[in-house]
């Protein structure tokens, strides 16, 4: 296989020894890469499931049920703007959610294709006229004081933001930044889900529910965030590094 074949030139290695090294820096990246979406799978089965189960409380919420978990207290302030930016958010987030989705999966096949453009308009245009609104209004009310506030009201803004940085990014045809900041917005809509995944943990645990409800405002949407980040510098160190090994050992 030629693209095997160690250039001594460059690397002073045995032909040998640089066969192997490349075999070695293959089955990494492969396992690596089947470990991911081993890992992809069992997350997306356990989100989907707190998916399903959020809707299932909507029929708490048509009408409003004040002795429901997310209503209660909420009787004297739901009205006015707040019921109307609740509504608008429970409406629009799990549309935003499945549209989010199918960019995601036909964001390689399809980023030039008509259907994927539109769709993306659809959800840039609801992301910053519906949800991104609606969130800053029902932070200012948030459970948990203002500190659940601001980590609410941060996770609105950084959205707005990656919405902006990916239309901008697509209309400048630069793909792979686009990909980027599309799939750092998809994360952010995403964190309500982990949300609620890790309040049914705080009340699993017994844990003190208003300090981690705090904790939660913040870490839901920067955890995977930081993951995502960190996957995404170790990929691209990764692949820089393998083209730079390919250039100085194919002959």
């Amino acid at each position: 296989m030629p693209w095997l074949r160690c250039n001594r030139r460059f690397s002073g290695l045995s032909e040998d020894r640089c066969f192997r090294r490349n075999v070695s820096q293959i089955d990494s990246s492969s396992r690596f890469h089947k470990l991911l979406a081993i890992a992809s799978f069992v997350a997306a089965v356990l989100l989907a499931k707190v998916f399903l189960s959020i809707l299932y409380q909507y029929r708490w919420y048509f009408p409003a049920d004040f002795s429901s978990e997310f209503l209660s207290g909420r009787r004297d302030s739901f009205h006015g703007l707040y019921r109307v930016a609740f509504y608008a958010h429970i409406i629009s987030s799990p549309l935003v959610l499945m549209v989010g989705l199918f960019l995601i999966i036909t964001g390689r096949r399809l980023r030039r294709d008509s259907i994927h453009r539109w769709a993306g308009r659809v959800q840039a245009m609801i992301v910053l006229t519906v949800v991104v609104p609606s969130g800053l209004v029902m932070a200012c009310q948030a459970f948990g004081g203002a500190i659940a506030g601001a980590g609410f009201a941060a996770l609105a803004v950084g959205t707005a933001v990656c919405v902006i940085m990916a239309v901008r990014n697509a209309r400048y045809s630069r793909f792979r930044s686009h990909q980027m900041w599309a799939t750092r917005c998809f994360i952010l809509l995403c964190s309500a889900l982990l949300l609620r995944l890790l309040s049914g943990v705080v009340m699993v645990m017994q844990f003190e529910p208003i300090s981690c409800y705090r904790i939660n405002a913040w870490i839901s949407w920067l955890m995977p965030l930081i993951i995502y980040e960190v996957w995404w510098r170790y990929s691209a160190n990764s692949d820089f590094a393998w083209s730079s090994a390919s250039t100085n050992e194919v002959m």
